[in-house]
């Protein structure tokens, strides 16, 4: 049943995506430049990432017809305002291939920047060539004072050299400010920004330009999100005193769960890549009256679980191409906070098949953790109408330890306990 579901979600947010290539592409005014240097203007399809090194794709103004470009083709392209690439031809360094590839160029000037893939380079315009950033770590054995590393083994350590310090103190050992602050330096788009910048300023660049500057480096954007949950509990026990929950089959019901969310990005860095944060107030209820019998004695159970929780969620985000619809998934954890967790249990207990049943009250208000962890996947899809921004996702939660383990013997794990969740959420960003 909840395969069922889940199958049913996931497949009508796909239906819902089903649309022609071209409207899940992300087509921005934009320009291509040619190895001759003439200037196409019309729309290139918005790339970012690993794909953004590969190929352009350009429809010219006027035109619906799609043209792909390689680095072989052409000299560069790129948006007003905005991202910026040239073809740059990268020597073999680590993993990196010989080729000529689009780059990303980030600020221009006397020194240039430039990411591919993550990786970032520089070339100082009087050297046209691509020194890469980076850092290396090597294994050494240390030896304290009054040991012999002939007669001791030393103690295995891990060295961090960084080589784009190196790099950047060659290369900018004409602005002498600039020594301490390489330093200091971290191998991420803002810091490198910042500092090719203030290099290029002090040694009097005339083309200084910066990239992407009107884009923040940070971004938020808050919402509210409702959902219906369809959950089930599972125990799995190794001990006869939690073989009513073994037994136990319990029911499976939809709930609903409502909260804010607040998405965080970086433009600057990845349209598509975000962190959203979520917080829900959900509220379940478990039954099951399972019977067993156990050495020749029969068991009848009564069980609930009176349950309801503050969720907090924190879910890494990939956001597709696409304008009026824009696909996502995503991936994350959460907690649960319980804020009621109520367990109830009644045994009748019989020696024979028709006996007289002894009645044992079993409640534990300690039996259901405080706080529960767990796991979570989930694919959707944007609708941008105007400035407004919904969302609609099917979503797998898999909650672990719902039980306390102190009222169980963790060590002999005679006691297992998971949530599954199938969710389907709506939310609305403000």
């Amino acid at each position: 049943m909840k395969a069922n579901l889940f199958l049913f979600f996931l497949s009508t947010i796909l239906l819902f995506n089903l649309q022609p290539a071209t409207a899940q592409s992300d087509f921005r005014d934009g320009f291509v430049v040619l190895s001759a240097g003439d200037t196409l203007k019309g729309q290139v399809n918005y790339r970012s990432g690993i794909l953004a090194g590969n190929v352009c794709v350009f429809k010219p103004a006027g035109q619906a017809k799609e043209v792909s470009y390689t680095p072989k083709d052409i000299a560069g392209y790129g948006f007003p305002n905005d991202k910026n690439f040239l073809v740059r031809h990268l020597d073999h360094a680590d993993t990196l291939a010989a080729e000529d590839v689009f780059v990303e160029e980030l600020v221009r000037g006397n020194i240039g920047l430039y990411n591919y893939k993550g990786t970032f380079f520089v070339e100082k315009n009087s050297d046209t060539k691509l020194h890469k950033l980076y850092i290396t770590h090597q294994s050494y054995y240390k030896y304290g004072v009054n040991e012999n590393p002939a007669n001791s083994t030393g103690t295995l350590a891990v060295r961090q050299i960084n080589h784009h310090v190196m790099v950047l103190n060659m290369l900018m050992q004409d602005c002498f400010r600039m020594l301490s602050k390489i330093e200091r330096v971290t191998l991420t788009q803002k810091s490198l920004v910042a500092l090719v910048r203030e290099y290029n300023q002090c040694t009097g660049s005339e083309d200084l330009t910066v990239f992407k500057e009107s884009k923040p480096w940070l971004a938020a954007r808050a919402g509210i999100v409702a959902g219906f949950n369809h959950t089930s509990l599972n125990f799995s026990a190794k001990d006869e005193a939690y073989l009513h929950l073994e037994h136990a089959d319990f029911n499976k019901e939809t709930y609903p769960s409502f909260g804010l969310m607040v998405r965080f990005n970086s433009p600057r860095v990845s349209e598509q890549l975000a962190l959203q944060l979520e917080a829900q107030y959900v509220g379940y209820k478990y039954t099951a009256q399972p019977s067993y019998e156990w050495f020749d004695t029969y068991y009848d159970n009564d069980i609930a679980f009176n349950l309801s929780a503050v969720k907090g969620s924190a879910l890494l985000r990939y956001d597709f191409g696409g304008k009026a619809i824009q696909p996502f998934v995503n991936l994350g954890s959460f907690i649960n906070f319980y804020q009621t967790r109520d367990y109830k249990h009644r045994q009748y207990v019989r020696r024979t098949s028709t006996g007289t049943p002894e009645e044992r009250i079993k409640d534990n208000p300690d039996f259901v953790a405080k706080r529960q962890k767990g796991l979570l996947a989930g694919a959707g899809t944007y609708i941008n109408i105007k400035n407004k921004k919904l969302s609609v996702e099917a979503r797998y939660e898999y909650g672990a330890d719902l039980h306390e383990h102190s009222a169980a013997n963790r060590m002999n794990k005679v006691l297992d306990s998971n949530t599954q969740t199938i969710a389907l959420l709506l939310g609305l960003y403000f």
